[in-house]
């Protein structure tokens, strides 16, 4: 029985990371369309006293879904931000406990960022609320910023499910 929670684990940990790394991918994507942008604009601006008109709004876009996309990307290799100062100084259990509710409280808000993002979105589709020089809509990036903060709980359950079983094993090792 437990190798096979172990292997529904690993295939549900594998699908994930495979998700996550798709948005990755479309956010850099994104990134190379903003930096051609961004180099066209200056061409343009300068060379030709033509900047491209809504130039700079799309880079805001772009670079916002940029950040949303690669959200769970960060967590997944680790490289946001995390002081260990007092984790490291306290008992094993003890900093697997604490590491546990910080991850509920991060699963938690992220919870709420999508839903919040869907509810955003929907008002945003009826209101036809709709960019100021260009007119691109604005629900569309509510939605992807609910599809970003859904990656990133995902990849917190994974991270949930590994320091419950961290705790467990630390417990198991003590006795």
């Amino acid at each position: 029985m437990i190798g096979s929670s172990q292997d529904w684990f690993f295939r549900f940990k594998k699908r994930i990371n495979g998700l996550v790394k798709v948005a990755l991918f479309l956010g850099m994507g994104w990134v190379i369309v903003m930096m051609l942008l961004t180099t066209l604009d200056v061409v343009g601006r300068y060379f030709f006293s033509k900047p491209i008109p809504g130039a700079i709004e799309m880079s805001e876009f772009m670079l916002a879904i940029f950040g949303v996309l690669g959200m769970a990307y960060t967590h997944q290799s680790g490289a946001n931000v995390k002081v260990t100062m007092l984790t490291n100084a306290l008992p094993p259990r003890l900093a697997r406990v604490i590491e546990t509710i910080t991850i509920l409280l991060s699963f938690q808000i992220i919870a709420m960022l999508v839903w919040y993002g869907i509810v955003s979105g929907i008002e945003e589709l009826h209101a036809g609320t709709t960019t100021d020089t260009l007119g691109i809509p604005l629900y569309p990036l509510y939605f992807l910023l609910s599809g970003g903060a859904v990656l990133l709980c995902l990849e917190l359950l994974i991270t949930l499910i590994e320091s419950v079983r961290g705790f467990f094993e630390t417990k198991a090792a003590e006795s």
